[in-house]
């Protein structure tokens, strides 16, 4: 995996994870408003990209 590889799919993790904590924010402040389920899939997309990094490492390792 090139260090390319890598910085992109961690700036993808940290904007992700602003998002999250953004709605997770937003859930406390005004409780009129159900973020859950934009919420839930927010930790949907960082548990693909995750699996996406895992992948990626575990596929490097092989070609070694």
């Amino acid at each position: 995996m090139s260090r390319d590889q890598i910085f992109r799919i961690c700036d993808n993790l940290i904007d992700q994870l602003t998002v999250l904590k953004g709605f997770i924010q937003l859930d406390k402040l005004d409780n009129k408003i159900d973020y859950s389920i934009v919420i839930l899939n927010e930790v949907d997309n960082l548990e693909r990209i995750v699996t996406e990094l895992v992948n990626q490492l575990t596929d490097d390792d092989n070609e070694l």
